[in-house]
This record gives C-alpha cells, structure tokens and sequence, in this order.
C-alpha cells in the first residue's frame, strides 16, 4: 500500500499543472491581440506541462495500485483533456501568420504605402507629332482602365482635347466611334 502522503503529493503537482493550464487557457481565451512570440512561449510552456504530465502519470503508477489509480484516473484524463491547449495555440500561430501574409502581400506589390500624386492627363490640340504620346498615355490610363464606364472614357477624352481636335469629336457620343 502506498503512503497516504505519497499521493498527495502527487495531487498537489496535478493541480498545479492543472493550475498553470487553466492561466494559459485563460490568457488565449483573452481578447487582447495575440503576437506570434507570445503565442509560441505560451506553446513552449505547454510542451514543459506535457513533459511535467507524463513524468505525473509515471509516478501515479508507480505509486499507486489499480484501485488508488483508478479513484485518480478522472483527474489525470481531465488535465490531459486540457492539454489539448497546444492544438488551439499551433491553430493561432497559423492563423497570424496567414494573417501576416495576406495583408502584407497585397500592400508590397501594390505600393499601398506610398500615396503618389495624381497622374494629369495630357492634352491633344491636334499635333501630329504629340499624338503617339497622348494615345499611349490616354490608352494606358483611361481606355485600358476597366473600373471606367464608356461614357466616363468619353467624358476624359472630350476633357483632353483642345483646339483643333476638338473640332474631331462625334455627335452621337460614342466612346469606341470615337477613338
């Protein structure tokens, strides 16, 4: 028979382990943000409990008989169960770290950061020698822009020409006759 102490004992360091879970439980639960180091020292915390778990249950068998484990067997399940912690902290390890991905990824190839000026229009008078560059430019931003609807391309275009290209523009309003 095992001494009335030597189980005590190990209840005590079940319900400390339990205890140091039940607060990492509690600090994940929290909805303060979450950094990835935090999460990651709270997952190495875990790995210790684990280790600290089964030295626990090692020394339950050793010490105790198949009745007295058997009174104890519930207890030690419920702390296990609650070891499962470091699935929900692999789980928000992954999802920051996806979370970084998507909002770093779109910023860096847009240039999300920078604010750049607007990019004027140039305006044609009808020179034959300026017209490639106003037709690249004006194709680039206007024509090729698809968020645009006809009659604001037409409404750009009639904005960009002067003088004697105005004389150009069309009575019927018709963007693609148009250009």
């Amino acid at each position: 028979m095992t001494s009335e102490t030597e189980i005590t004992t190990l209840n005590c360091k079940r319900g400390n382990i339990k205890s140091q879970i039940t607060k990492l439980a509690n600090a994940l639960g929290d909805k303060t943000e979450h950094s990835i180091p935090k999460l990651q020292a709270q997952l190495d915390i875990v790995s210790k409990l684990q280790e600290k778990f089964e030295l626990l249950r090692n020394d339950y068998y050793k010490t105790t008989n198949q009745t007295e484990f058997t009174e104890v067997e519930s207890a030690i399940d419920s702390v296990e169960d609650d070891l499962n912690l470091e699935v929900n902290l692999k789980t928000s390890i992954n999802q920051l770290k996806c979370n970084a991905e998507s909002v770093s990824l779109p910023n860096q190839s847009k240039g999300a950061s920078i604010k750049l000026p607007t990019i004027p229009l140039l305006t044609f008078c009808g020179r034959f020698e300026e017209w490639n560059l106003f037709k690249t430019q004006f194709n680039d931003l206007i024509n090729e822009n698809s968020q645009l609807s006809d009659n604001e391309k037409l409404h750009y275009l009639r904005g960009s020409l002067k003088g004697e290209a105005k004389i150009i523009e069309t009575a019927d309003d018709d963007f693609f006759f148009a250009i």
